[in-house]
């Protein structure tokens, strides 16, 4: 008598990368850890598979095809996409029995992606990849067909989280207390970042957007790839330096409690100096105070969704609002340990 064969919960996956993309099916299919917003598998070590959030709007692989070219012509290293069979560069989830939405699919990079530096030989490689990636666009005057306004905002994320306590149907939330007590320590510790000189500067030019750790694909210490692509924007230079100070410098998990590493954060600020010729005074002048705003700023989002859960991936036997919770309470001490 012959077993019952359990379905293949990755059948819809192979159908999708069969009939949507008109490749070969699928042998293997993995799920890939590591994003908070994007759901991304891993397809024969070939190709990466993504049901892109709705947050990016459809256009944002429009800017992404025009602007890899442009990047691998000049030595950085990022996935390229494949071309749908119906056109475009994504199909519909539904149509092959996955979760609605925008699936992509994109060639895989070698190398390794780390949750943490653990040299100062790293940081340097991690910080000329950087500068090359900048580099590479300096000269690149695309005008973005998707836009994320307001990302990094501080006052608007201000008032987005104090909106939120101010709600009544938050008042009961099981975070409500814990939320109200972080906020009024974020307010307290807010005076003492310097925006004035992170927003003053009005220069602005193609960023990575996203650019923590996880992002940068090692071999050894140097470093042999660069992923997640949809945070591209016209913007500011002290936005990703920030952003990267703030992920490269503390080895802990972003929900677990800060150990900032100063000399890896003087490491990033002069080098990159040295690597990025192109910045203009007002640009340089903004970077170092780009890490504690970056850190706060980051902080009241992860205190929002603790109330909202509506935004931010979580692990699930943590629980969404308790994860954004723990997320925001670190990012509180980062940014204090940064003062």
């Amino acid at each position: 008598m012959f077993g019952i064969i359990e379905d293949d919960p990755f059948l819809p996956i192979k159908k999708l990368i069969k009939e949507g993309f008109g490749l070969p099916e699928p042998k293997n299919v993995k799920a890939m850890s590591g994003g908070l917003i994007n759901e991304t598998y891993d397809i024969d070590d070939i190709w990466v598979l993504q049901w892109v959030n709705p947050v990016f709007g459809a256009a944002v692989n429009d800017d992404i095809a025009t602007l890899v070219p442009i990047l691998q012509k000049r030595g950085v290293c990022v996935p390229l996409l494949c071309a749908p069979v119906g056109g475009g560069w994504s199909v519909d989830g539904a149509d092959f029995g996955l979760k609605p939405g925008r699936w992509r699919l994109m060639t895989m990079l070698s190398g390794t992606s780390r949750d943490s530096a653990g040299s100062i030989e790293q940081i340097r490689s991690l910080t000329r990849a950087l500068a090359s990636f900048h580099g590479a666009l300096n000269d690149c005057h695309y005008v973005f067909k998707h836009q994320r306004p307001c990302v990094h905002e501080f006052m608007r994320h201000y008032r987005a989280l104090e909106q939120v306590l101010e709600t009544d149907e938050y008042r009961t939330h099981r975070l409500y207390q814990k939320v109200s007590e972080l906020f009024e320590k974020i307010k307290a510790l807010s005076k003492f970042v310097d925006f004035d000189s992170v927003m003053a500067c009005e220069d602005l030019r193609i960023i990575h957007g996203d650019p923590k750790i996880s992002n940068f694909l090692m071999k050894d210490d140097d470093v042999v790839g660069i992923v997640d692509l949809d945070t591209m924007a016209r913007s500011r230079v002290s936005f990703d330096i920030g952003d990267a100070i703030r992920s490269w410098c503390n080895p802990r998990r972003e929900d677990e409690e800060p150990a900032y590493n100063r000399e890896y954060a003087r490491e990033v600020l002069g080098l990159y100096m040295e690597e990025a010729p192109f910045l203009t005074r007002s640009e340089r002048e903004s970077l170092p105070s780009s890490s504690a705003f970056i850190s706060l700023e980051l902080s009241m989002r992860f205190a929002r969704d603790a109330i909202r859960e509506d935004y931010f991936g979580f692990n699930p036997e943590i629980g969404h609002g308790e994860h954004s919770l723990m997320r925001a309470e670190a990012m509180y001490l980062l940014c204090n340990q940064m003062l």
